[in-house]
């Protein structure tokens, strides 16, 4: 049962590290980084960098 829990755990990590990434505004002179969706990042909620 251990082994099942500890697979399915290590699936969804996977999973999950497939969805992350950066981002960058036009000049590129500040990036954002994200989990699932770029809009939903910290800096995207809060304006960190305007385009």
């Amino acid at each position: 049962m251990k082994s099942i829990k500890l697979t399915i755990a290590a699936v969804a990590v996977v999973l999950l590290a497939g969805c992350t990434g950066t981002t960058y505004n036009q000049d590129k002179s500040c990036s954002m980084d994200y989990l699932l969706v770029p809009a939903l990042s910290v800096p995207a909620i809060i304006g960190a960098c305007d385009k």
